[in-house]
Parts: C-alpha cells; structure tokens; sequence
C-alpha cells in the first residue's frame, strides 16, 4: 500500500514540474505536448498594420521581404494630377505563399474613387471587397508584372502561376486599401483585374449622387 502511495505522490510531483516548466517539458514529451513542440517551435500570429486602422493577423512563419512601390494610371485623364500614381506596398513570405498590403491615395480633391460595391468577406475583423483569379508568372498585365519582377529581384523561386486573392476597402473617397494574397497554382484565367479597372475613378459629384443612390436603396 505504502509502495502505491509513494508512487502516486512521485507522479504527481512530476506532473507538476512538468507543466511548471512549459517549453521545455513539450520537448521531452513530444507525444503529449504536439509534435512540432519537439523543435521547440510557437507559431502564434502578429499584427501587421496595413493602413491606419486596417490591420491583418500573419503567422510567425511569415518574413518581411521587403516595400516596393507599384505604379497604376487611372483609366481617365485627370488634370493636374501627377502620373503614374502609386501603390506602397509590403511583402510578406511563407514558403512560397506571399501576402502583399498595400494603398494608395489619389493626388486631386476633384476625383474620387468610385465606392466598392459588395464589402462582405470578413477577415481580420472586419469585412472587404473581395474576388479571385489566377495569374501566369510570365503575365504581360501591366500591374501583376511588377510585383512578380519585383519577387524575381529577391530571387524568390517561383511556381508557374499564382491564385490572387484580392481584399480591398475604401477610404475617405481618395483612399484604396489592399491585401493580395498569393498561393502557388497552375494556368491562368481569361481576365485578369487590373487596379485601375477594379477602382474607377470619377467626379466627386458621381460619388455624391452614387452615396446619396446607396441610402435610398433599401
């Protein structure tokens, strides 16, 4: 009797030191604590702000690469606004999968971008405009180019296609905030959006009377 209560006060006193020391009892006990314990690895996830208040949750596998700055044209001529507009961009890496965010403000007060219709995916806590397609690593798109020359230059080993997908949000009239999400993938699909046919810009007055459509309509 005495024997089987010695050994269940051993067994608890381990138990004990076991959880006390956290990390490095998952390291011992692989089969309990999950296996990617065993390296000693935590994947948790960080906030990475986008713009302002926008944000979105990476896991820790995600490195920065790096900024880049991708140039657009509205689809009509706007005077006195300087070309090409810009997109400031952040790159994001995960074993072949990419996360880029990005924005852009318009350089006028006289146009707008036109208000984002279907805002309704909700993802990092709050909800976007979204659509998918797929993209060709050889595309001729103006757009989508640079951002795989820009993944070339840091000699990143890409796959034959990447599935884009696109969250955007709108700001103030003048401000586009994006999250492109790229994942390896093979072909390519008949269209392939640009951001300038994605985010048409108009008169201010349009907007007022395309607001003013909005809240009339039930």
């Amino acid at each position: 009797m005495k024997r089987k209560q010695i050994r269940l006060i051993v067994f608890l006193l381990f138990c004990v030191v076991a959880v006390g020391c956290g990390g490095s009892a998952s390291r011992i006990f692989p089969s309990v604590f999950g296996e990617d314990a065993v390296f000693g690895e935590d994947i948790q996830e960080r906030r990475e702000v986008v713009y302002g208040h926008v944000f979105i949750d990476l896991p820790s596998t995600y490195t920065r690469l790096g900024t880049v700055e991708v140039a657009w044209n509205p689809t009509v001529r706007i005077p006195d606004m300087p070309l090409p507009q810009y997109l400031s961009t952040t790159v994001y890496a995960n074993n072949g999968t990419y996360y880029l965010t990005q924005w852009t403000q318009l350089d006028t007060e006289k146009y707008y971008f036109k208000p984002l219709e279907k805002e309704a995916t909700e993802r990092w806590g709050s909800k976007w405009q979204s659509l998918k397609f797929t993209v060709p690593v050889n595309t001729d798109s103006q757009e989508y180019r640079q951002y795989i020359d820009y993944l070339k230059q840091l000699e990143q080993s890409l796959p034959e296609a990447f599935d884009v997908a696109v969250y955007a949000k709108r700001f103030s009239g003048r401000i586009i905030v994006r999250v492109l999400e790229f994942t390896p993938a093979e072909g390519a699909s008949a269209r392939i959006y640009q951001f300038n046919q994605l985010y048409p810009v108009v008169p201010y007055k349009t907007v007022e009377e395309a607001n003013a459509q909005r809240i009339l309509t039930p």
